[in-house]
């Protein structure tokens, strides 16, 4: 029997499966009692039981664990056995040349290279079974080649086949190995193979129900809303391409009506069309109004839009019916989609819907006030707006007793029976592994690169619009400063300096420091172990594994650290290593609780995403009001001349984030720009002042809290005197805005507050001179 090419036949089998549409699949009777018997008799890998819905099973394994599957899966495993069968026949061989040596051995040996005597040894082994030379040349590359046929594991294991069949089959490893598992059941027992005949259940074109997404408009009701569509559409002047698919018919009567057609689909009698406005008699058909009375302007004719809709599921494709009026739009809009969420019907834009919000200029977030006002709620929040909560979200309480980084990155235990190695992963590891993950999976280049600076280190490497398809993971750690900061957090601090953005145009490459160390890697003794509790054991992580081996595990890029802290007499305060590295919120100024807005909203926070600068340079100022950085350089220099020669003087790092703060917010006016510096001095500067009258003192002898009031009054005048009531010279406020009816400008969306510093430089001041002692802290 001549062997298989497995290369050729993973292109087909792969081509097989993916061609096929996603639908509904009904397993056949006979293939339920085929399987019923296989798995009474066999318990293969422990599956002991099964029960059949309409289109899922339940498998129930011998130690009483469950496995829910969709029967989708079995006809995968159907296709994917049939590579099986030659995976088998060809290790079938291999184990029988081998028969007398050590199998991981000679799988290995082979793996890394087929020397001349195996080469001959298998040659005689094929000559004297009566195999061709092709055969030969497929099995050759069986056994060393093992990216012709998918492999990862060596030859030699039982499990060798499931990556293999989970890459042909184009699957997740962590969510489908158990298609692996049917495939070899199917292939080991032909029987069952023999019986199983998929039923395709077609699939009704629906209106498709989305998660995220800015929301434009919606109802609860179909009329209002397909109204309400048409409106916006008009308005916003973007009818043209839903008008470039409408077909002119005319009636017996002399009646002229507009249809929705594209491909199969039609939307009948749409609109009815007019010269001259139309009374409601003449928009009515028995006794029921059928179109609405308020018609659209197209040129010098009147369109009046039917009011008569349902929600079939597009299984009607010539009626007024949702399903198929949004299957239109929704092909037609590229950036428009009608959706169907919590029961409400819902146009939303999809621009930059995915990876991007509003830039921050660190990745490291101190969130800091009273208890009870909303900061860790604040992180969950900012992670639901991606659409994949449980993915981009991980909440990890800090501990009172964590004084080194092994409480929060993880350590090397020898505890084990034989003494060997073991690495005690954390959540917060892997959540850095899941986000890394993120990048692999986006198809960003993940690549070990040499720098004459930092020598070789893992590199990303893509293009700007492909950061919007890479989400932000949100780690919270709540109640940060629980524990020392400086001790637990210490070596995640060291890495976060080490991160470098690099662009050119659009294209961009990302490093950093490795935060779990390759000499540590290397110590492990089982590091198929440690792979799989950090989540890589897939085949697609093979190489993105291999090289963390070898340089490391680093920070992501997408990866947001926000801390939560109470500042009260339980817990520990923060140095300036820590403060310098982190955005320091005071979450009350920034974020306010208004009793007033507790029913009604008035307004609600930006969705914030993961900064893409590290170092400033003019290039990334182009577009700003500070389009070469004079503007932001002489506002700290002022600043710093108060600080100069104090123990609070501020250095270049300090002017580097600030100018990356106007990067990240791209200001494109005064007051705009002026927000900026106000809030650099809200989340930077004032959080390092504190001690006595002596202390804030400046190197003249000057009180430094009154000199550097002088300083910013000047530097942020008009937003310095604004009051309450004088909007027209009060700052934006960069991370809230108003809630505003549909429609709406970006303008009238824009939350004008009063300067920041301002208030908490009074009441700083007010607090040295009642208690002799100020901070920036309450």
């Amino acid at each position: 029997m001549a062997l298989i090419d497995l290369s050729e036949k993973f292109r087909e089998i792969r081509s097989s499966v993916d061609g096929v549409n996603f639908t509904d699949v009904k397993l056949t009777e006979e293939f339920k009692k085929e399987y019923e018997l296989y798995l009474s008799e066999n318990r293969a890998n422990g599956y002991s039981k099964v029960e059949f819905a309409d289109f899922s099973t339940k498998i129930t394994t011998s130690t009483g664990k469950a496995i829910f599957i969709t029967n989708f899966w079995f006809y995968i495993a159907a296709e994917l056995s049939n590579y099986l069968d030659g995976l088998s026949q060809q290790k079938n061989i291999f184990k029988d040349i081998y028969k007398d040596t050590d199998l991981q051995q000679a799988a290995v040996a082979l793996r890394d290279g087929v020397s001349e005597q195996e080469k001959s040894k298998i040659e005689n082994y094929f000559s004297s079974k009566g195999y061709t030379n092709d055969d030969l040349e497929c099995f050759l590359s069986f056994v060393s080649d093992y990216k012709s046929w998918g492999g990862g594991k060596t030859i030699d294991r039982n499990d060798y086949y499931v990556s293999p069949l989970l890459q042909a089959g184009n699957l997740l490893a962590e969510t489908q190995s158990a298609v692996a598992e049917i495939a070899k059941q199917m292939s080991e027992y032909p029987a069952l193979k023999d019986s199983f005949t998929p039923i395709f259940v077609n699939k009704p074109r629906s209106l498709h129900i989305d998660t995220h997404g800015k929301e434009i408009l919606k109802s609860e009701t179909i009329r209002s809303f397909v109204k309400e569509v048409f409106q916006y559409l008009y308005r916003e002047n973007l009818s043209d391409p839903l008008s470039s698919c409408l077909v002119e018919v005319e009636t017996d009567l002399g009646k002229k009506y507009l249809e929705l057609v594209r491909g199969d689909q039609k939307i009948y009698r749409l609109f009815l069309v007019s010269d001259t406005r139309l009374e409601d008699s003449e928009l009515t058909s028995g006794s029921n109004i059928r179109y609405f009375n308020e018609p659209f302007n197209n040129g010098s004719q009147l369109l009046y839009l039917t009011n008569q809709w349902a929600d079939n599921n597009g299984d009607s494709k010539n009626s007024r019916d949702l399903g198929a009026f949004s299957s239109i739009f929704n092909a037609i809009y590229q950036d428009l989609k009608i959706v169907k969420k919590d029961g409400f019907y819902v146009l939303t834009s999809t621009t930059n819907n995915v990876g991007q919000g509003e830039y921050l200029s660190k990745p490291f977030l101190l969130l800091a006030g009273i208890s009870g006002t909303g900061k860790t709620r604040f992180v969950r929040e900012q992670a639901k707006t991606s659409g994949q909560f449980a993915e981009t979200y991980c909440l990890t309480s800090v501990r009172p007793d964590w004084h080194e980084p092994s409480d929060l990155l993880g350590y090397i235990s020898r505890l084990a029976k034989d003494g060997k190695a073991e690495y005690i992963t954390t959540d917060v590891l892997q959540f850095i592994a899941k986000a890394w993950r993120a990048i692999a999976d986006n198809g960003l280049n993940i690549k070990p690169e040499e720098n004459e600076d930092q020598g070789k280190r893992l590199v990303v490497a893509g293009e700007r619009d492909e950061l919007d398809k890479v989400l932000p993971y949100w780690l919270c750690l709540d109640e940060m400063n629980l524990a020392p900061v400086e001790q637990y957090f210490a070596d995640y601090l060291s890495v976060l300096e080490t991160r470098e953005w690099s662009w050119t145009d659009d294209s961009f490459t990302y490093s950093c420091d490795a935060l779990l160390k390759p000499a540590t890697i290397k110590e492990v003794a089982d590091k198929e172990k440690l792979r799989e509790a950090l989540g890589f054991e897939g085949s697609q992580y093979d190489e993105l594994w291999a090289d963390i081996c070898q340089y490391g595990l680093s920070i992501p890029f997408n990866l947001l650290v926000a801390g939560t802290v109470n500042m009260d007499e339980t817990t520990h305060g923060f140095s300036r290593k820590v403060i310098d590295r982190a955005l320091s919120f005071d979450f009350g100024a920034f974020f306010p609780n208004d009793y007033h807005d507790f029913f009604t909203p008035t307004s609600c926070n930006k969705r914030l995403s993961y900064p893409i600068w590290s170092n400033a340079s003019k290039a990334d100022l182009d577009n700003t009001f500070d389009a070469d950085g004079t503007k932001t350089v002489a506002f700290l220099s002022a600043v710093n001349a108060v600080l100069k020669n104090t123990p609070l003087e501020l250095a270049f790092r300090a002017l580097n984030e600030l100018l990356l703060a106007v990067a990240s917010s791209q200001p494109q006016d005064d007051l705009t720009l002026k927000a900026v510096w106000d809030d650099f001095m809200m989340c930077k500067v004032l959080p390092r002042i504190e001690g006595d009258t002596d202390k804030l003192t400046t190197s003249d002898g000057k009180a430094l809290l009154v000199e550097l009031n002088t300083v910013l009054a000047d530097q942020f005048a008009p937003i310095w005197l604004a009051s309450d009531a004088d909007e027209a010279n009060q700052r934006p406020d960069l991370y809230r805005e108003k809630i505003v009816a549909d429609g709406a400008t970006e303008e009238e969306k824009v939350l004008r507050i009063p300067c920041r510093s301002k208030a908490k430089l009074q009441w700083m001041s007010e607090r040295l001179a009642s208690a002799t002692f100020t901070s920036f802290w309450p």
